[in-house]
C-alpha cells in the first residue's frame, strides 16, 4: 500500500507539472515576460497588465504579435519574443495569464546575499 501511494504522488505530480498551466507559467519566465510584465503579470507603467485577461483576448494578441501584426514600435518589439511560440505555446501562456495565482514572494535575509557592508 505504501508503495501505491508513493507512486500514485509521482504521477499526479508528473501530471500538474504537464498542465497546460504549468507550462505556460514555465514559459512565462523562461521567456522573460516577467521582466516587462511584472512577476505577478500585473504590469506597470507603459506595460500591460496580463494576469487574469480572459484566454480568447490573450490568444489573440498573441497571435497578432506571432504574425508580427503590430501598430507601434512598443507592439513591434514583442515580436521577437512571441516569433517562434507554436500555438500551444501560446494556448499554454493563455492558460497560465487568464488562470493566473499571485506568486507569494517574501523578503529575502541581508545574510543571504552576505549582509551590509560586505
Amino acid at each position: 500500500m505504501k508503495h501505491i501511494s508513493i507512486l500514485l504522488v509521482f504521477v499526479l505530480t508528473l501530471y500538474a507539472s504537464n498542465s497546460p498551466y504549468n507550462k505556460g507559467e514555465m514559459l512565462y519566465f523562461t521567456k522573460a515576460c516577467n521582466g516587462c510584465h511584472g512577476v505577478n503579470a500585473e504590469g506597470g507603467g507603459r506595460t500591460p497588465r496580463l494576469a487574469n485577461r480572459t484566454k480568447k483576448y490573450l490568444i489573440q494578441r498573441l497571435k497578432y504579435f506571432k504574425n508580427a501584426k503590430v501598430a507601434t514600435i512598443k507592439q513591434e518589439m514583442m515580436v521577437q519574443f512571441i516569433i517562434n511560440f507554436s500555438n500551444e505555446d501560446i494556448e499554454n501562456i493563455a492558460t497560465f495569464l487568464s488562470e493566473h495565482k499571485k506568486l507569494q514572494t517574501r523578503d529575502v535575509s541581508e545574510d543571504l546575499f552576505g549582509g551590509y557592508g560586505s
